[in-house]
């Protein structure tokens, strides 16, 4: 096996255990064995608030660190540059200036 398959092995038990505590923990404490009856009944009580609360922030939560980190990625490569990031190219400059025109006009209720 090589490093990088030990690597990617490693990662992604890591991402399982990172969604299992994600979904896990929370204000509600769920004992294994509620745990275990939420993953086998979605309709009891502990299931709901982990299939319907705990399960899409935690996927959610999993699809934007891809997606940033996917961008940070494009950006270097489109840019040939492994330094390259958000400050360097004035996005976050543009970011701030779009964030405060929304406040001044009074769209930050939207």
């Amino acid at each position: 096996m090589t490093g990088a398959t030990r690597l990617n092995i490693a990662l992604g038990l890591a991402l399982a255990a990172a969604l299992g505590l994600a979904t896990s923990l929370g204000e509600t404490a769920f004992s294994a064995a509620q745990y275990a009856q939420a993953l086998s009944d979605p309709a009891s009580g502990p299931g709901e608030v982990l299939w319907l609360v705990r399960a899409p922030r935690a996927v959610c939560a999993l699809l934007v660190g891809a997606a940033l980190g996917l961008a940070g990625a494009v950006m270097q490569g489109l840019l040939r540059n492994p330094l390259a990031e958000p400050g360097v190219l004035g996005v976050s400059a543009t970011s701030a200036l779009a964030a405060v025109t929304a406040i001044v006009l009074g769209l930050a209720a939207i």
